[in-house]
């Protein structure tokens, strides 16, 4: 258990539409810390579709850059979105150590998309 249960939220504002797939750094963990939930919504609805869709997933690039560790589940997908409608992430591996790097793996097929968007991730601080 963390010592810290002095909950702390970031908020990334996606305002870009990557147009592939991409790997967006978020951020690189000054200190240990446990993402204990997050979410995602976009400004725009997307549309269920089997052609055009989108799936965002949290994962830990280690402190290269380099990993592939997954975070979360992904999200999205053939189900679209609701335009303004926070779609929560499920947290699988919360724990981040001192230099590692969380970004979003943005898996993108066909030509569905947001315009914008915003991530919230909520995490505590401290010592497992």
């Amino acid at each position: 258990m963390f010592g810290s249960q002095n909950n702390k939220i970031l908020t990334f504002a996606l305002d870009f539409d990557p147009t592939a797939d991409d790997q967006l750094y978020l951020f690189k963990a000054p200190t240990q810390m446990e993402i204990t939930s997050a979410s995602f919504a976009c400004n725009n609805a997307v549309a269920a579709s089997t052609a055009n869709y989108f799936n965002l997933q949290l994962k830990n690039g280690g402190t290269a850059f380099t990993g592939t560790a997954l975070v979360s589940n992904s999200i999205g997908g053939t189900t679209g979105f609701s335009a303004l409608t926070p779609i929560d992430f499920t947290i699988s591996n919360g724990t981040v150590t001192p230099g590692q790097i969380v970004y979003v793996d943005y898996d993108e097929t066909g030509t569905g998309t947001f315009t914008a968007g915003v991530l919230q991730i909520n995490y505590r601080e401290g010592i497992a």
